[in-house]
């Protein structure tokens, strides 16, 4: 059997408190597990913030359990405090490589930058089988990523026949990483979308590459940093305003449908600009219809809760896949394309890195011999089976909003 190599299997570097929390936190643990005493004046300000009930903070300085899906995987990877990174038995952290895994990234995706680069680019990526299941049921063409970040959303939508012509993302090392994830007729631009004359250059080379075709999708997440919950939440945050950028995408090229994702936090936190978002796309002449999706009921081995709206021009009615896999509680059950499943299970953190169980690499380019893989997950992420091959069956196909009998979009499930 030919040996694995995998590249970015870096993990960050651990002080001598972040090893004494390691010592404590049990799989599956978190803070709640370290000493009453233990000398972190973060971990008193967590435990005094919860006896005032302000919130369990439950992921913070959390072991990751080999049998369930991952906590959802942000950008914080290379600190135990972050969230649960911590690798269920190895003392280390999650590397990138096994971040990316988590976040639906197959093996050959390659990234680029320093480490915060690389976890920036996995922590904040759309994860490809979802964006790819997503593909599968919006008719194939032209396809365009704004603020693409490492490709994951292309990168799905690809996989699921779409001819994904030009991506466009800020940063350097983020353009790098997406140069690897298409094929020769994709473009990547490195343009900054909140200067009009970058969304200008952006319209104007997209529309010399579809020589006269319309555009199918135009898709994009703008930065949800002003809107997460992971963040202070700044209503004047300029990184907000892009949103509006996306706008003037749309309103310039008219593509057939738009695909936009976010945080769930958009809805309280980033109201004002969700309402302007889809009265200005209702003004247009398309039809919004917003869902909030689960990551782990599409086979993506991580709890990520996301806000994913879809606008379609007149006549063509918004379309959401049925889910492949049971979603774990709490979830929102009344923005769920219909029908749930109750099986099979979410793909577990086992499932998905157990073969990449080793010491991490010295450097950040270093190569790594993974352990041998018989899930069928980490064998699609290693290049050994087909994603078709891996994802179950779905029940029913499709779901439309007037089909599901869909609900206000602020209304929050159960």
């Amino acid at each position: 059997m030919n040996k694995h190599v995998v590249y970015d299997h870096v993990s960050g570097k651990l002080s001598s408190l972040d090893e004494e929390v390691l010592r404590h936190v049990p799989p599956g643990g978190n803070w709640k597990d370290l000493p009453e005493d233990f000398p972190s004046a973060r971990v008193r300000q967590i435990r005094e913030a919860f006896t005032r009930g302000e919130g369990s903070r439950s992921t913070y300085y959390g072991r990751l359990t080999w049998q369930r899906p991952s906590y959802t995987i942000s950008t914080y990877l290379t600190r135990p405090g972050n969230g649960s990174f911590i690798h269920p038995e190895l003392p280390r952290l999650l590397t990138v490589r096994e971040a990316a895994r988590l976040q639906g990234f197959p093996d050959r995706i390659r990234f680029h930058g320093t480490l915060r680069q690389r976890c920036m680019q996995v922590g904040n990526a759309v994860p490809p089988v979802l964006a790819y299941q997503i593909g599968q049921v919006i008719e194939s063409g032209t396809a365009v990523d704004l603020f693409a970040g490492a490709g994951g959303l292309g990168l799905g939508l690809d996989w699921a026949g779409h001819e994904v012509i030009a991506s466009v993302d800020n940063n350097r090392d983020a353009c790098r990483t997406l140069a690897g994830c298409h094929g020769p007729s994709h473009r990547v631009l490195e343009r900054d979308l909140s200067l009009p004359e970058h969304v200008e250059d952006v319209v104007t080379t997209v529309r010399s590459r579809l020589a006269g075709r319309s555009l199918g999708l135009l898709a994009g997440g703008p930065p949800c940093q002003g809107f997460s919950t992971a963040g202070p939440c700044r209503v004047d945050d300029p990184r907000n305003l892009l949103v509006l950028s996306f706008l003037e995408a749309v309103r310039q090229l008219r593509p057939e449908r738009v695909l936009f994702e976010n945080v769930l936090a958009l809805r309280w936190r980033g109201k004002a600009f969700l309402d302007e978002l889809t009265e200005r796309l209702a003004s247009l002449g398309y039809d919004v219809d917003i869902r909030v999706l689960h990551a782990e009921a599409y086979g993506v081995p991580q709890l990520r809760r996301r806000l994913v709206l879809q606008a379609s021009a007149t006549g063509m009615k918004p379309v959401w896949p049925m889910p492949t896999h049971a979603m774990l509680q709490p979830y929102f059950a009344n923005e769920q394309p219909r029908p749930h499943r109750t099986n099979p299970l979410p793909v577990s953190v086992h499932d998905a890195i157990a073969d990449l169980s080793v010491a991490a690499a010295a450097g950040l380019d270093e190569p790594a011999i993974a352990l041998p893989a018989d899930a069928p997950y980490a064998r699609w992420a290693r290049g050994e089976l087909a994603l078709d091959a891996l994802l179950p069956a779905r029940y029913g196909g499709v779901d439309t909003a007037q089909s599901a009998g869909y609900e206000s979009c602020l209304k929050v499930g159960a």
